[in-house]
């Protein structure tokens, strides 16, 4: 299993909406299974804003951590998202998700380098030191440093960036739009690679909460393209077999 960790340096730049269409278009475009995961601290937003449950989420996961993490364990608690994806869900309580997150994000971590053809993307919020996603980032095979292209969060980002890289975190920029500045210069600036750049759409989510086209026609769309070029570029940038990384 990969594990795919998707952040942002500061405020909301899409995190989320580009955590979900990832993980509904990984299994189209990769072969492989895909799991949501919503280890955001300052609390869940998926159940809210998909139409799930409040429960099963990460807080029933935590109260099986002295078990070994089995794939049937974590869909145990997993919800189906646009009824086809397998979404774990985070409290919508920071307070109550940082309890939780904090002692289980490296069990969590190792447990999901384990499952095999399953792979995890994983919206771990804001990045940021002492986060209780921090064994995830740590651990994950690719960190996707999400921003949009703006001064406000080109300094946060350069920050953040020197940080992932002196802990040897293997990450890449995804900006949300091209404007004011271009992504290629927040590459630049951060010394990190550009992954791809998505649009800045309001409405992606309504489009996300529908799931999947399910014809090849509505699949050709700006929207789906955009996000199946992002997954094999993901895909092409990890190791050939990979479990999730050991701890740093």
């Amino acid at each position: 299993m990969s594990i795919i960790a998707v952040g942002s340096v500061k405020a909301s730049p899409g995190v989320t909406t580009l955590s979900v269409g990832l993980a509904m278009s990984w299994a189209p475009a990769t072969g492989r299974r895909a799991v949501l995961i919503e280890a955001d601290g300052d609390g869940g937003v998926l159940a809210a804003r998909f139409g799930l449950a409040s429960a099963p989420s990460l807080l029933e996961l935590s109260a099986t951590a002295r078990h070994e993490l089995t794939i049937d364990r974590l869909h145990a608690n997993c919800q189906m998202l646009a009824g086809q994806l397998p979404t774990l869900v985070a409290p919508g309580c920071g307070e109550t998700t940082t309890v939780v997150l904090t002692p289980l994000a490296g069990q969590l971590a190792e447990g999901l380098g384990q499952l095999g053809d399953t792979d995890a993307v994983v919206d771990v919020g804001r990045v940021r030191p002492r986060s209780p996603a921090g064994e995830l980032v740590k651990r994950c095979d690719l960190l996707l440093l999400v921003a949009r292209p703006r001064f406000d969060q080109l300094v946060p980002l350069v920050h953040q960036a020197r940080r992932m890289i002196a802990h040897d975190i293997p990450t890449v920029l995804v900006c949300v739009g091209d404007r004011p500045y271009s992504p290629t210069d927040m590459a630049k600036a951060s010394q990190l690679s550009l992954l791809g750049v998505t649009a800045y759409e309001p409405r992606m989510a309504q489009a996300l909460e529908r799931g999947l086209p399910g014809n090849q026609h509505h699949r050709r769309l700006l929207l789906w393209r955009t996000l199946t070029e992002l997954v094999r570029r993901i895909q092409f940038r990890l190791p050939a077999e990979t479990s999730g990384r050991e701890a740093a």
